[in-house]
């Protein structure tokens, strides 16, 4: 008589079967923990624009450089400034664009490539000042973690004021 100590195949397929009825458990809330920490990064992200803004804002060389001026008066504006498609702001060799930058560590042009969360074609970052503070809002994403852009609306945009 043979002493087997080992496992047979059936009992190794029940296994096997039992980690893969686990893992498609499980999948679908890992996907979405991942996309609300993908969020939560790009709540990061607007925190650190407000932060360089805030910061730019009173700096005395940004504010003894007329270049900087125009753009200072559009983020004071209703509307506030898109600052990654606003063309001449990106072309511009202003102290505020310089100090932006410094400040984010990559240039202004790529605030859309460092964003993590879901979002739709047509994001935007738009900068508003009310009063000395600096709101920061990433249009057109979805700041629940589910990926849905289709039906965005100021209440799902991810906001940092």
């Amino acid at each position: 008589m043979k002493n087997n100590k080992g496992f047979s195949l059936i009992e190794l397929i029940v296994v096997i079967c039992i980690m893969a009825i686990a893992v498609g458990l499980m999948a679908p809330q890992l996907i979405r923990y991942l996309e609300k920490t993908n969020v939560s990064a790009d709540i990061q992200l607007a925190d650190t624009i407000r932060t360089g803004v805030t910061t730019a804002i009173v700096d005395a060389e940004v504010q003894a450089d007329t270049a900087s001026h125009p753009y200072l008066d559009l983020m004071a504006s209703d509307a506030g400034m898109n600052i990654n498609e606003n063309t001449s702001f990106l072309n511009s060799d202003c102290v505020l664009k310089e100090s932006l930058e410094e400040s984010f560590g990559f240039p202004i042009n790529q605030i859309m490539m460092q964003m993590r969360s879901a979002r739709g074609s047509d994001c935007d970052c738009n900068v508003r000042t009310i009063n000395n503070m600096v709101l920061v809002t990433f249009t057109c994403t979805d700041n629940t973690g589910l990926k849905d852009t289709s039906n965005s609306t100021p209440e799902n945009d991810i906001f940092v004021d």
